[in-house]
C-alpha cells in the first residue's frame, strides 16, 4: 500500500461535485449513499455499464480533467508507465458520496476484495485499486482491513491523499467515529488493469 499527498484543490472538486448533484445515483434504500459515474459492481452487474459510461464520462472528464491528469501522473510515476482510459467502453474513476448519518456509527461497508476486472471480463493482469478522499466528516474516514493473521486494523484517510493498493486484502468502508450532521464523506474510486498491453484506469 502506497500513500501520497496530491496537489489538488479538494474544496473546488467538492464544489463541482455538488453542482452535479442531478447526476448522483442513489445506491441504498437503508442509508444515504450515492455515486457519480457507473461502476463495475453496480451497472457492471445489473446491466447498462457501457452505455452509461459513454453518457457520463464526458461530464466527468469535462469537470474533473485536472484531477484525472494529476491522478494519472501519480500512477505513472508509481508504476513507471503511462496510464490510459477507454472512455468509449469503460467508466473513468468515479465518486462515492455519503452524506453524514448516525447510522454510520454502527454500520460499516461489507467485507470484500476488489474484482472489477473479473466482473467486466477485462483479464487479471497487473490489477490494483486506488482511493482518493476529497471530503471527510468530523468523525473521520478510512477503511478496515484484515491482515494475514486474521486481525482487523484501521487505515485512516486524509483529504487529498491517494492510497494505492492491490485490492486483494479483505477490506471495507469503515464506520464513523463521531457523527456531525450536514457533512459528507466523498472519495474518488478507481482501478487498474493491463488491457491490450496498456495500463488502463477505470471504475
Amino acid at each position: 500500500m502506497t500513500r501520497d499527498k496530491l496537489n489538488i484543490d479538494t474544496e473546488e472538486i467538492f464544489k463541482k461535485l455538488l453542482e452535479l448533484k442531478s447526476e448522483w445515483v442513489s445506491r441504498s434504500d437503508d442509508f444515504p449513499f450515492f455515486t457519480l459515474g457507473p461502476s463495475s459492481y453496480f451497472e457492471g452487474i445489473t446491466g447498462g455499464y457501457e452505455k452509461e459510461a459513454k453518457r457520463v464520462n464526458p461530464i466527468l472528464v469535462k469537470n474533473f480533467r485536472t484531477l484525472y491528469t494529476i491522478v494519472s501522473q501519480f500512477l505513472k510515476k508509481r508504476l513507471g508507465e503511462s496510464i490510459y482510459i477507454e472512455a468509449d467502453k469503460l467508466s473513468v474513476p468515479g465518486f462515492h458520496i455519503f452524506p453524514s448519518s448516525e447510522i454510520f456509527l454502527t454500520h460499516s461497508g461489507p467485507w470484500h476484495v476488489d474484482i472489477p476486472h473479473e466482473t467486466l471480463k477485462l483479464g487479471k493482469k497487473d490489477t490494483s485499486t486506488f482511493v482518493l478522499p476529497i471530503k471527510l466528516p468530523t468523525g473521520g474516514g478510512g477503511m478496515d482491513l484484515i491482515d494475514p493473521h486474521g486481525n482487523e486494523y484501521f487505515e485512516g484517510y486524509n483529504e487529498g491523499e491517494i492510497i494505492h493498493h492491490d485490492g486483494k486484502t479483505p477490506h471495507r468502508i469503515a464506520g464513523y467515529k463521531k457523527f456531525v450532521p450536514d457533512e459528507y464523506r466523498v472519495t474518488v474510486q478507481g482501478h487498474l488493469v493491463r488491457r491490450k498491453g496498456k495500463m488502463t484506469m477505470f471504475w
